[in-house]
């Protein structure tokens, strides 16, 4: 009876001690390969982007790049935003497309041989779309792209307004005394001296020419005719 009562004791108390060491046992450990949790290693995966790109699509400016050879008043030149992007060059001074540009400076109004007259000037340093010149007197205006630098306006009156503006998407440019002027027609008294001027100087130079020939001509005959009275000479002797 005794043992009976040391076995009813033990059992229970075997299975009490199974229950505390078995649970810390069993317990999936954290470095388990089928621990799905995430790592903790300060990085936050949900912040990743996964478009972003490392590598990027602008080319990068150098400070000390050398100026592009952009001359404002040559005809059809690239601008000068078309010679950084190909060579890497830089365009000091040149206000950007979301800025209202500079007025032009209108270099000359020149009647041409045909009798029409022709406008010349120099783009700003500014982005440019297109000009407009305005012929005062004429309700349509004239348009030229923006590598322009001259434009025929026909038949002109003496003493008409010119102006040449700018354009870009943001506006036009203000109408400024350089990017404005008067056609003054050369006088009849003028081109008439300039041709006699020019006839002159043709006919100094026909001149000239057969002087220089006459007496290039004058110094072989002497020449021969020494050389022939020498030889005589000899001969008699």
């Amino acid at each position: 009876m005794l043992v009976a009562f040391q076995n009813s004791l033990t059992l229970p108390l075997l299975l009490s001690i199974v229950s505390i060491i078995l649970p810390p046992l069993v317990a999936p450990s954290t470095s388990s390969p089928w621990n799905h949790s995430r790592p903790s290693n300060g990085f936050n995966t949900d912040d990743y982007n996964d478009d972003y790109d490392t590598e990027t699509t602008t080319r990068p400016v150098d400070p000390v790049a050398k100026r592009c050879k952009y001359d404002l008043c040559q005809e059809q030149q690239p601008t000068c935003q078309e010679l950084a992007a190909s060579s890497g060059c830089s365009c000091p001074g040149m206000s950007g497309p979301n800025e209202t540009p500079d007025p032009p400076t209108l270099r000359k109004l020149s009647q041409e041989g045909s009798g029409g007259v022709v406008v010349y000037w120099c783009a700003p340093a500014s982005t440019v779309t297109h000009y407009v010149v305005q012929v005062k007197g004429r309700e349509v205006e004239l348009t030229a792209g923006e590598r322009r630098r001259q434009l025929d306006l026909g038949e002109v009156e003496a003493g008409t307004e010119v102006c040449v503006q700018a354009v870009n998407r943001v506006g036009v440019s203000d109408r400024a005394k350089h990017s404005c002027t008067r056609f003054q027609p050369q006088s009849s008294e003028s081109v008439l001296a300039l041709k006699l001027g020019i006839i002159g100087g043709v006919v100094t130079l026909i001149v000239v020419l057969v002087l220089a020939l006459l007496l290039w001509r004058l110094r072989i005959r002497r020449k021969t005719l020494a050389r022939t009275e020498n030889g005589g000479a000899e001969g008699m002797l």
